[in-house]
């Protein structure tokens, strides 16, 4: 949340310790402070726009130092204090560059805060930056960051939702697919199982064949008691013992079956995964829906509580301008469909 101070004038032997104060705000907090106090003094909307590129240009590079702080960080060591000139005045010569941070750095501690660049920057002075005035409506402000940081968790509540929705889906695509596939592959089986069957009874019935012939040979009065014979040897010999083509038509046939009869059990234990990844996927999708319909709400009540302070004078126009950009910028990263603002366009607010 934006912290304020009391705005009263402090005597120059105090400035500059009030000003250390002011160092110690976190990145978003100092450039409030500044926009606040300078609105109409060299600062407006275009100003703000530039001042939000500048604050994430500090937390950017906050974010790869050794403390790594990020939105909590407050100010960047020479290093990184130089990659951010580097970055955001690439006209200045790097001999400047060393000799601006020499003139930022008011508290000489080596490292670059956010309002010392910003005094730095837009030519303002210590003692009026901390006498610059925040407004007498920082009640109203306070209560209005409070709804807008419950945007801002709901927002990540809304983006954590939004990922195990897609981590759902994804499950169950790779479901629907195994499904597919255990599908295929019983089809497959069932196809094996069917060839296998045809030709066992082909060789079945060959043998069938083969013994009724032997058997009618073997009792033909007809033929010679030699031929009668031998069709009666045949005959015994093949009652026997199958032959071979007929084994390995049994042995096939039967193992086909086996291979049916398991993958029908892999199919239906695919076929309950799908179920039950579809019924996941429908409820992270309804949890989603629901987060994203409390986000709006509480966008709307954010947004109320801005245009009442917008409509009474009380100063703090930094502080509301800051706050309309984190609602664009929360908007933004929602559905299309779901957006208000028209984000085709550059980001404008006059408060």
């Amino acid at each position: 949340s934006i912290q304020v101070y009391g705005w009263r004038r402090v005597m120059a032997s105090d400035a500059q310790r009030k000003f250390t104060e002011l160092c110690q705000l976190k990145y978003k907090e100092q450039a409030v402070w500044f926009l606040n106090g300078f609105w109409g003094d060299g600062v407006d909307s275009a100003t703000c726009n530039r001042v939000w590129e500048l604050i994430r240009k500090f937390v950017e590079l906050d974010l790869l130092g050794a403390d790594r702080k990020g939105e909590n960080g407050n100010e960047l060591d020479q290093f990184w204090s130089a990659k951010f000139l580097e970055d955001m005045d690439t006209a200045m010569p790097s001999i400047q560059r060393k000799e601006a941070f020499r003139a930022i750095d008011h508290d000489n501690n080596g490292k670059m805060s956010t309002i010392e660049y910003l005094v730095w920057k837009f030519k303002k002075g210590v003692e009026e930056t901390v006498n610059a005035p925040q407004g007498d409506n920082t009640a109203a402000i306070k209560k209005a960051q409070q709804a807008l940081d419950a945007v801002l968790a709901q927002m990540s509540d809304c983006e954590s939702k939004l990922d195990q929705q897609k981590e759902a889906k994804a499950a169950n695509e790779k479901a629907v697919a195994e499904l597919q596939a255990a599908e295929d592959s019983l089809a497959a089986a069932e196809a094996e199982l069917a060839a296998a069957v045809q030709e066992l009874e082909s060789q079945q019935k060959a043998y069938n064949d083969k013994i009724s012939t032997l058997d009618a040979t073997s009792k033909n009065t007809a033929l010679s008691q030699v031929q009668r014979s031998k069709a009666a040897n045949e005959l015994a010999q093949l009652k026997g013992e199958d032959p071979l083509p007929l084994r390995r038509s049994k042995i096939t046939q039967e193992a086909a079956l086996r291979k049916v009869q398991k993958q029908k059990k892999a199919t239906e234990e695919a076929r309950l995964q799908t179920e039950a990844k579809g019924q996941l996927l429908q409820k992270a999708i309804a949890e989603l829906e629901n987060a994203y319909s409390e986000l709006e709400s509480k966008m709307q009540e954010a947004q109320q509580q801005l245009e009442a302070i917008k409509n009474k004078p009380g100063g703090g126009k930094g502080a509301l301008w800051w706050m309309q950009r984190e609602l664009f910028e929360v908007d933004k990263r929602l559905p299309t469909s779901k957006q208000k603002f028209n984000h085709r366009e550059p980001f404008s607010y006059n408060p």
